[in-house]
This record gives structure tokens, sequence and C-alpha cells, in this order.
């Protein structure tokens, strides 16, 4: 296989039905002739389709027979045969639309009813109900602040945001979305000396550049900016009231990351963390910078 194959092309060679009839037989494994294709195709439509699979590292020959390469029963079984499952269940998972949009269903029964509506079908083979609820387990801390940065790209009316990490490409997201409009609630969790204040106050006492000073002096008068300090046993984020992503407690080593859990729909999670920022943070500290600022 070409070292030049990409995503694009794959998908390219599946998009032409021929094709896949073509694999779809590679997967079984045929004798070497155009002749074992059932379809309207001439000879020389046959082997230029043929061609392509092979150049693509889809199908090769062994012993007079094509038979899908590793690679090509992967992409066989994962899209292809997939795909069948899928479409022979449109209407079930229509239903599963609809139910998601109903909000009159909190989440854990939407998710009942759906790996019900899973099981009946024969969709049960390659999916579950936390597939189509959108959840994702993140172990690795790199991973945490990719989706981190993620759902804050989603944000567009309010973040509440329990943080004891501090990443500098994370710090700039909020920048970002304050920017466009968002409502940021933080409880900022880090030590003292890398304090989401003590940040602040190093950017507006030597700015890096004059933008990155008027959004920071913004901000930090904005009645959409809600900062406080406390020790936080988890990092959690919440975002537009549906989005939530949390790391759980490592109860054996506290000040570790082990692992965290992202939803990408689930307003009922959403609105139990934002009840459990409120609790965090009646006890929590406003930093000084702030309270100095909105006292003038």
């Amino acid at each position: 296989m070409s070292d030049a194959v990409t995503v694009e092309q794959v998908f390219s060679i599946l998009a032409d039905r021929h094709s896949c009839n073509i694999l779809r037989m590679a997967y079984s494994g045929f004798k070497a002739s155009s002749q074992s294709y059932v379809g309207n195709l001439s000879k020389k439509q046959f082997y230029v389709r043929l061609k392509r699979l092979r150049d693509a590292g889809l199908v090769e020959k062994r012993n007079s027979f094509y038979r899908t390469t590793t690679f090509g029963s992967l992409v066989y079984n994962s899209h292809i045969k997939t795909m069948h499952i899928i479409l022979a269940n449109y209407w079930s998972l229509k239903a599963i639309d609809v139910l998601k949009a109903r909000e009159d269903f909190p989440s854990h029964q939407k998710e009942a009813v759906m790996n019900e509506i899973i099981q009946s079908g024969n969709l049960r083979s390659i999916v579950n109900a936390t597939h189509l609820s959108g959840f994702t387990i993140i172990n690795d801390f790199n991973m945490l602040i990719n989706e981190v940065i993620k759902l804050l790209g989603n944000a567009h009316n309010e973040v509440y945001f329990a943080s004891r990490y501090h990443d500098p490409h994370v710090s700039a997201k909020v920048l970002e979305i304050f920017a466009r409009g968002a409502k940021l609630h933080i409880l900022d969790g880090n030590p003292e000396q890398i304090s989401l204040e003590n940040r602040l106050n190093a950017i507006l006492r030597t700015p890096p550049n004059k933008e990155t000073f008027d959004k920071v002096n913004e901000m930090i008068r904005s009645p959409r900016f809600d900062l406080k300090r406390k020790e936080v046993p988890i990092s959690f984020m919440v975002v537009d009231g549906t989005q939530v992503v949390y790391e759980t407690a490592n109860y054996a080593s506290p000040e570790q990351f082990t692992v965290a859990i992202s939803r990408y729909d689930d307003a009922y999670l959403a609105q139990r963390f934002i009840g459990y920022f409120g609790l965090l943070a009646k006890d929590a500290v406003t930093p000084r910078l702030l309270a100095s600022v909105r006292e003038r």
C-alpha cells in the first residue's frame, strides 16, 4: 500500500457501488477473473476498479484469488458492513433522534429507552446507548486538555469551570469565548503561585500586546466574568447547560489526574454539576483583583 493513501481516497473508492461490491467479493475471496463479477460492468471497468482497490491497499492477489488485505477487511467491516446494518435500522435511529429531543425525559431514562431500541434490532453488535448519547472516556492528560479546548470552542452562552490545573492554551480559549459574549463562572483551584488571579495580574502589569491587555481588562470589569478561589477535589466544566467534562477522583493519589469523562448531550448531568459548582462556590473567596476593580 502506498504511503500516499488518504482517508479521502479510501472514501472516494467506497463512494462507487461497484467498487464496494468488488471489495465485498474480495472479503470472501474470488477467482482472478472479471467473469466473477455479477453486475453491469465491462471487463475494462471491472479491472479499473480492481486496480484502484489494489493500489489503495484494500485488495491483494494471493494464489490466483483476490482477497481483502488486513486493511481492506477492517474497512469492509467497519464501513460497508456496518453501513448496511445502520441503513436497515434507519427508522429506529430516527425514533432515537425524536427521543433525544424530548426535554421532559431525564437523561438516564432516555438511555434506558435507547438501549431497548438497540437491543430489539440488530444494532447491538455495533453500538450501545452511550455511543448515541455522546460519551467519551479520556485517560491521558493531554487528551483532557484537547477535550476541554474542543468543548470551550462550542460555548455560546455560559460556562461553569472548576479547575485544579493550568494550561496556557485553555486560558487563551477562555479569553476567546469571553470576547464572543459567553458568560464565565470560574472556580480556580490552582496553587497561589499559578493562580488565575496572579496570571491576570501579570498580564495587566506586563501585557504581551495591547489586544490581550484590553481583553483581560474588559473581562475582570465585566459582570459576565465570575472568578472565585477554592481548592477543588476534581476539575469539571459545563458548557451551555448540555455538555459536561469531568475528571474522576483518584483516591490513592488525589493530586494526580487519572481518568475523565465527557458527555456531549446531557442536560440532566449538566444541571447536577452546575448545582455542585454552586455548593463549592458558597465559601469560595473572591480574588482581590476583582474585588478592588469592582469597588471603584
